[in-house]
């Protein structure tokens, strides 16, 4: 993150309640690379409570970018490895989450890799076997990264070889009809006053969920 960027968010924390969630999103982003756990977590909640309605924002997304500066892709794998964290490693996140500072914490990967672990383990690109093999070296703190990152694409790449111009073509296809009439709904959701709100919070968490197989 650039000076500029930390400035600007310091800027916005000046004007700020430090106890509102709003101030708490922005301080665990300025933390982003020492604590990306805690991001997930807030963004998370942002999502699905809408609380970027009340901050003057129509779309969560918008929001995203807007305030926090942090593009679709990059929301979207945090808020995909936090949850892969509470189904996965629950444990380990409560510590993390209880633990007075960074340096008590337990260590996580990257959450690039939780994100490839992620993808490995919930589209079915992979068997089980093998994705629980990689998420134990990946939370080992055995392996560099960067190799492991590397070998998840490359056992994922292989697993799709057979047919992968057909099947890969049509996967893509009908997921990507899925997402769209999934969009259209939240569109069209969002100024309702007939379905409640708890419904419309599902469908964004359905839309993260989906959104991840993409």
């Amino acid at each position: 993150m650039t000076t500029a960027a930390i400035n600007k968010i310091d800027q916005q924390l000046d004007s700020l309640d430090r106890e509102s969630l709003r101030a708490q999103v922005l301080v665990a982003l300025r933390q982003f690379r020492s604590g990306w756990v805690e991001l997930g977590r807030l963004l998370t909640e942002v999502a699905y409570g809408g609380d970027y309605k009340e901050w003057g924002y129509d779309d969560f997304e918008v929001y995203c970018a807007r305030e926090l500066g942090l593009k679709k892709p990059t929301v979207k794998k945090l808020m995909v490895s936090y949850n892969y964290m509470k189904s996965y490693e629950p444990n380990r996140l409560q510590k993390y989450e209880e633990a007075e500072d960074n340096f008590s914490a337990p260590a996580m990967p990257d959450y690039q890799t939780v994100e490839l672990l992620h993808r490995a383990r919930e589209t079915g690109e992979m068997n089980e076997t093998e994705a629980a093999k990689l998420h134990e070296m990946a939370f080992s703190g055995e392996e560099d990264e960067g190799f492991l990152r590397k070998e998840i694409r490359e056992r994922i790449k292989n697993e799709g070889d057979e047919d992968v111009n057909d099947m890969g073509y049509q996967r893509k296809k009908e997921l990507n009809d899925i997402l769209r009439t999934a969009r259209i709904l939240r569109r069209k959701l969002a100024h309702s006053n007939v379905v409640p709100g708890g419904m419309k919070d599902r469908l964004e968490q359905l839309l993260v969920e989906l959104e991840a197989l993409d």
